[in-house]
């Protein structure tokens, strides 16, 4: 037992490290572990293989040619700017590689590379969604899409939402190719409803508080939020959707703890800055600190207190959003 809690918790720093945007950091952090068994031995030749030394075949699930050179392209990419390379200087060379693609090298603009790219997959068969997951960009590319409706409680409406359950995937952008195929958002909210990756990796409990929480009350969040506030940032965007988790979660410390882990004081970076921020303003509600690291001290305040706090963050926030004004791009 002891083993399985010491490899859940290096799983979850490399997560936390890949979710930065820089795998150098998770090979150093590789090295740097003492006795490995065979799984970190293998996660170790594998960022090594993808990252230094290019070894790496890429394995596509296509015959289709221009497919599989929209993929390697994009991985490329990927390679390049989770290596620490200038994010410019990368995109430069993605815009390069897909304006042969689609034989049209005078476009310079990713946006309007991709818009093209999505008509062609969908001839093909495919659903694509480009542009960025902060802070890289990288498509999500799929084969099947099943709609289902649901109510949705929030703490100051309800709401009708259609969710999209999407599989069969071909791409699923940068955090998934940094993580070996072990990570990826989870979904997203899109002003016509919300969509629920499907990776194939478990069953879907809809009745689930991994489903009903951590994602249709996270995600109906942003679709509120696009209403109000049209031009709120990621990174407020997160930190109102996260404290929504904590107010409906019934394991808010399970929470807690992953909020610390993935903390980062970097407004570049939505998720961790979103959870840095809840860690910060709790730690001053709750202990009267501006920080709390230290878990055992989480672990001694009740689950309602947590939550009943993440309610007056929340509402704080809905007041200081208020006061800016619905143009405001966020307050945090």
């Amino acid at each position: 037992m002891l083993e399985l809690e010491l490899k859940n918790l290096e799983m979850t720093k490399i997560y936390s490290m890949c979710l930065e945007g820089n795998v150098l950091k998770v090979i150093e952090y590789l090295k740097t572990l003492g006795e490995k068994d065979n799984d970190i031995v293998k996660l170790e030749k594998q960022y090594e293989d993808r990252f230094l030394t290019n070894n790496e075949v890429y394995k596509i699930d296509s015959d289709d040619q221009w497919i599989k050179d929209v993929l390697n392209s994009y991985f490329f990419y990927f390679r390049s700017v989770l290596t620490d390379n200038s994010v410019e200087d990368s995109e430069k060379k993605l815009i390069t590689s897909l304006s042969k693609l689609i034989d049209d090298n005078k476009i310079s603009n990713l946006d309007a590379i991709e818009s093209i790219l999505e008509g062609t997959f969908i001839k093909k068969g495919y659903s694509y969604v480009g542009g960025v997951t902060p802070p890289y960009r990288g498509p999500y590319i799929w084969k099947t899409t099943v709609k289902k409706e649901f109510n949705v409680a929030l703490p100051d409406s309800e709401q009708k939402v259609t969710v999209y359950f999407i599989s069969d995937f071909l791409m699923l952008s940068w955090l998934h190719f940094a993580t070996m195929g072990r990570h990826c958002v989870g979904g997203w909210a899109k002003p016509e409803g919300l969509y629920y990756v499907d990776n194939g990796s478990e069953h879907i409990n809809t009745d689930s508080d991994k489903f009903q929480v951590w994602f249709l009350k996270h995600e109906a969040q942003h679709l509120s939020d696009y209403k109000k506030f049209p031009n709120l940032n990621a990174r407020n965007l997160e930190y109102r959707a996260k404290l929504i988790e904590l107010i409906y979660s019934p394991q808010p410390h399970n929470l807690i703890e992953k909020f610390l882990n993935q903390s980062k004081n970097d407004c570049d970076l939505p998720h961790p800055y979103a959870a840095y921020s809840i860690i910060k303003n709790l730690s001053f509600l709750i202990f009267g600190q501006k920080y709390v690291y230290n878990m055992q001290q989480w672990i001694d305040i009740k689950s309602n207190f947590i939550s009943n706090n993440a309610s007056k963050l929340l509402i704080q926030n809905n007041n200081d959003l208020t006061k800016a004004g619905n143009k405001t791009e966020g307050v945090i």
